[in-house]
């Protein structure tokens, strides 16, 4: 881990291999998006769980790869890299037809506007408990629209949105945001 101080122009790529379907694996956003410095949203049984989807990683210096392993899962092989990150879990860690289920109707894509200021589909219910119990203020669009609701009040919160059909049509808040200028996080 060391050695990753020692040589700035060293490069790494994490791969994370999918299921080919359904069509709710078609992004790593669909299974894991950051939410904050530190916290993560993973849909577990593809980046926890004993499976064949094998996470490599890529060192490349001057153009060339120089090394190439696999990791355990794609949490380890952050954390090598010095990514001090705590997965969240869609679904809630309890029930896998509710982690399948959320998971479907894209409760691990969220649309992070700032760390710790994210925006998700209302209707993953397990996933929000999990991201409340987190410290993660659950506020509702429709009250920060009609003024009730002010996000400046918090410094870590999801806003919820209703889009039932939107998930339907197989896209979650990430997936359905045009690009944003944000500014440099620094992990």
């Amino acid at each position: 881990m060391e050695k990753y101080a020692q040589y700035p122009d060293l490069k790494h790529i994490v791969i994370q291999e999918l299921p080919k379907s359904p069509e709710s694996f078609i992004h790593l956003d669909m299974v894991f998006t950051f939410l904050d410095i530190n916290k993560c949203m993973i849909y577990e049984p593809i980046i926890l769980k004993n499976n064949s989807f094998r996470t490599i990683h890529l060192e490349i210096e001057n153009g060339k790869a120089i090394s190439i392993s696999e990791r355990e899962n794609l949490i380890e092989a952050l954390q090598i890299l010095k990514f001090d990150i705590e997965p969240l879990f869609c679904g809630g860690k309890k029930n896998r037809t509710i982690q399948d289920r959320e998971q479907w109707h894209s409760g691990a894509n969220f649309f992070a506007s700032a760390p710790g200021q994210v925006f998700g589909y209302a209707r993953n219910v397990y996933t929000l408990e999990e991201l409340d119990k987190s410290g993660f203020a659950v506020l509702e669009a429709k009250k920060i629209l009609n003024g009730e609701t002010n996000p400046s009040d918090y410094k870590k919160f999801v806003v919820t949105i209703q889009g039932s059909e939107l998930a339907r049509g197989g896209g979650g808040a990430r997936c359905m945001t045009m690009p944003f200028r944000r500014q440099k996080v620094n992990w």
